[in-house]
């Protein structure tokens, strides 16, 4: 029996253990989450009408501001129309403002003749006054009035543009569970819109998975995509500082450019981590 100390011998003998335990305690694995597009809208009419013409399907891409449909606007039409012609009509505010002139000239030589005689009598000029106060008095009402009309005109409009349903973002049209001919109410879903253009990858992680994620670090992960899987690589735009209550994981969501739409949204995708067993 060798009884001689060896520090070679004894250094390799109290590694090992540690090496392996650490092996044994740390393992690649597998997370699988699910993709969702970074918008999803129910786009709605604001006011109630019926349906007179749809103008996308579903497949269509739209921009911003791109008209979905369009409600009956025939009534809106006639009262903007009627708004408008009252807008236009300024004959009474010019009229007014004519006559005041010709007062306040009629007021100034009453006062000039009474100043220098007596063929002018004290009530003459006193109603020379009053009749000058009344025409500023109706001046400014009729400018009051036309304000009104202005805002009124305004009212028209906006009233006829609600009945136009535009795209609020660019995206591809998903759904239109509305007809032409329906009645819709305010709320009602008239067309679903998603933006595709980068997708979500949303997981729910045990805490120390999680923890080796930080906002903005880059997550390779594979998509499926039928018979085949498709490689991407994001970067992480947000982890729960919270942990759910219940299972105790914790939300991870990794952002995807998806500029030909490859990955499609509700596909799962595979990434792979390191957690401690």
């Amino acid at each position: 029996m060798n009884l001689l100390f060896s520090p070679r011998a004894w250094f390799k003998s109290a590694l090992l253990p540690l090496v392996l335990s650490a092996a044994m305690s740390v393992q690649a694995t597998e997370w699988v989450g699910l993709a969702f597009p970074v918008s999803d809208v129910q786009v709605s009419a604001a006011v109630a009408g019926l349906v007179q013409r749809i103008s996308v399907r579903p497949g269509h891409a739209v921009k911003p501001g791109d008209v979905l449909l369009e409600l009956d606007s025939a009534s809106q039409q006639v009262e903007l129309r009627r708004r408008a012609v009252l807008l236009d009509d300024d004959s009474e505010l010019q009229t007014a403002r004519a006559r005041l002139a010709a007062l306040a000239d009629l007021l100034q030589m009453t006062e000039l003749v009474a100043s220098k005689s007596q063929s002018v009598s004290k009530e003459e000029l006193i109603k020379a006054r009053i009749e000058k106060v009344s025409a500023e008095g109706r001046l400014l009402q009729l400018v009051a009035q036309k304000a009104r009309e202005r805002v009124e005109h305004e009212q028209a409009q906006l009233e006829l543009t609600q009945r136009t349903v535009r795209a609020p973002m660019a995206g591809v049209v998903v759904d239109v569970p509305v007809d032409v001919g329906e009645w819709a109410k305010p709320g009602d879903v008239m067309v679903r819109l998603a933006d595709i253009s980068q997708v979500e990858l949303r997981l729910n992680l045990p805490q120390a998975a999680a923890a080796n994620f930080r906002v903005g670090g880059r997550v390779a992960a594979r998509f499926e995509a039928g018979a085949t899987q498709v490689p991407a690589t994001g970067l992480v735009n947000f982890v729960s500082p919270l942990a759910d209550s219940a299972s105790g994981l914790v939300d991870v969501r990794i952002r995807f450019a998806n500029p030909n739409g490859r990955i499609r949204p509700g596909a799962k995708a595979v990434i792979r981590g390191v957690a401690a067993s």
